[in-house]
C-alpha cells in the first residue's frame, strides 16, 4: 500500500505541473489493480481520470468517472468535482443531473456554515451547468430561463465577486445580442480576475504551496476572457488581460499570437474611422466590424498606425518563432503559426531573428519585451 501511496503522490505532483504523460507512467503499474484489489479506490480511479482527462483521452477517462461516481454516490471520499466532470462529458439532461448530483453532496456536506472552496465548487458546477444549456441544449424552449437563473444563483453564492461567473454572464448576455451589458460583464470578470491574481501572488510570496497550482489555472480562463473581449472591441482590456498571461506563463505562444492580432485590429478600426468619420463603432456594431474586417485596406505608409503595426509584428514574430519550436503534433501551436505568417504577410513579414534576440536580451531600445525569454534555434 505504501508504494500506491507514493505512487499517487507522484502523480498528483506531475498533473500539477500537466504532465499527464509522467503521471500516467507512474500509474501504469497499478491499472490492472483497478479490477481487483482497487476496485472500490476511488481515489485511484479519480486519478487515472484525470491524468486521461489532461492527456485528452476522453473515452479512457469516461468509464473510470462513471465507475468513480457510482461507488462513491454521495462524494465522500474524492469529493464532488468528479460528478461535474462526468456531467460535462456526459452533457445533455443526463449530463446536468450528474452536475446537481454533486451540488447536492456539496451543499449537504456544508450544512450552514459554507467555506470559500465549497462556494467555488458550487459556483463550478452552476457555470459547467449553463455551458450544456448554452451547448448541447441551447435549443430547448425553456435554456435561457434557466440559464439566467443559474447565472443568478451562481452571482448571488460568489456574492458578485466571481471572475468566471462574469464572464459567463458575458457570455449569455452575447448570446442574447445584449452586447453593452456582455461588455460591462467581461470588463467586471477582469476587474475581479485582476484581484484574484493579486491575491495568489501574495499567497506565493507567503510560501503557500497550493498558491503556484492556482496561480498556472489562471491562464486559460485569462485567455478565454481575452478573447471575448476582442469579439466585443474591448481591445485595451485584451492587451491587459493578455500581459497578465505573460506574468503567469511568459512564453505563451497563444498570449503572443492573441496581442499580435489585437494590435493589428486596432490598427484597422483606427484607419476605418479615418476613412469613415461619420461612423459610431459601438458595442453593438463592433461585431460587424470583426466579421469584414479582413475586407478593409491596410495602408502601411499611414503614420498613424506605424507604431501599433510594429507592436503587431513584433507579438507575431515572436508568436511564430514559438510555434516553429513546439511539437510538430500540436495542432494549436500549428494553427497559430499559420494565423501568425497569415498575419504577417500582411503587415510586412516577421521581424529578423536578430531583431528578436535582441529584443528578447532587453536591448531594444523601448525595453518593452526585456522579459522574454524564447528559445531559438539554429538555421531558423
Amino acid at each position: 500500500m505504501s508504494d500506491l501511496n507514493s505512487a499517487i503522490e507522484q502523480a498528483r505532483r506531475s498533473l500539477e505541473i500537466h504532465d499527464s504523460k509522467a503521471a500516467l507512467k507512474i500509474l501504469k503499474p497499478f491499472k490492472k489493480s483497478l479490477k481487483n484489489e482497487n476496485a472500490s479506490n476511488v481515489i485511484l480511479y479519480q486519478l487515472f481520470a484525470d491524468a486521461y482527462l489532461e492527456n485528452g483521452q476522453l473515452d479512457k477517462a469516461y468509464p473510470l468517472l462513471y465507475h468513480a461516481c457510482e461507488i462513491d454516490l454521495n462524494g465522500e471520499q474524492g469529493g464532488s468535482e468528479k460528478f461535474f466532470m462526468l456531467g460535462q462529458a456526459t452533457g445533455g439532461e443526463d449530463g446536468i443531473k450528474l452536475i446537481f448530483q454533486g451540488l447536492e453532496n456539496i451543499s449537504k456536506k456544508a450544512g450552514d456554515n459554507i467555506t470559500q472552496e465549497q462556494v467555488d465548487k458550487i459556483v463550478d458546477g452552476l457555470l459547467t451547468t449553463i455551458e450544456i444549456w448554452m451547448t448541447d441544449l441551447c435549443m430547448e424552449p425553456n435554456a435561457e430561463t434557466e440559464c439566467e437563473e443559474l447565472i443568478g444563483r451562481a452571482m448571488e453564492i460568489s456574492e458578485g465577486k466571481s471572475p468566471e461567473v462574469w464572464a459567463t454572464l458575458g457570455s449569455i448576455r452575447i448570446s442574447q445580442q445584449r452586447y453593452s451589458e456582455a461588455c460591462e460583464a467581461f470588463v467586471n470578470s477582469w476587474k475581479f480576475f485582476e484581484i484574484k491574481k493579486q491575491d495568489i501572488e501574495a499567497a506565493i510570496r507567503n510560501n503557500e504551496n497550493s498558491s503556484h497550482e492556482q496561480y498556472a489555472q489562471l491562464v486559460q480562463p485569462l485567455l478565454s476572457l481575452a478573447k471575448m473581449c476582442v469579439e466585443m472591441g474591448l481591445y485595451e482590456i485584451s492587451l491587459q488581460i493578455l500581459g497578465a498571461v505573460k506574468d503567469v506563463d511568459e512564453d505563451n505562444l497563444e498570449s503572443y499570437y492573441l496581442e499580435g492580432f489585437t494590435f493589428y485590429l486596432m490598427g484597422k478600426l483606427e484607419l476605418f474611422k479615418q476613412t469613415h468619420p461619420d461612423a459610431n463603432v459601438n458595442a453593438d456594431n463592433i461585431y460587424e466590424f470583426n466579421e469584414h474586417f479582413q475586407e478593409l485596406p491596410l495602408d502601411l505608409n499611414n503614420e498613424s498606425i506605424s507604431e501599433i503595426m510594429q507592436d503587431a509584428k513584433l507579438s507575431l514574430s515572436f508568436a511564430s518563432k514559438l510555434a516553429q519550436n513546439a511539437e510538430p503534433d500540436d495542432e494549436l501551436a500549428q494553427e497559430l503559426y499559420a494565423g501568425s505568417i497569415q498575419v504577417l504577410s500582411e503587415i510586412g513579414g516577421p521581424l529578423d531573428d536578430s531583431e528578436l534576440i535582441k529584443i528578447k536580451k532587453g536591448e531594444d531600445d523601448d525595453g518593452n519585451e526585456e522579459e522574454q525569454d524564447i528559445e531559438f534555434e539554429d538555421g531558423e
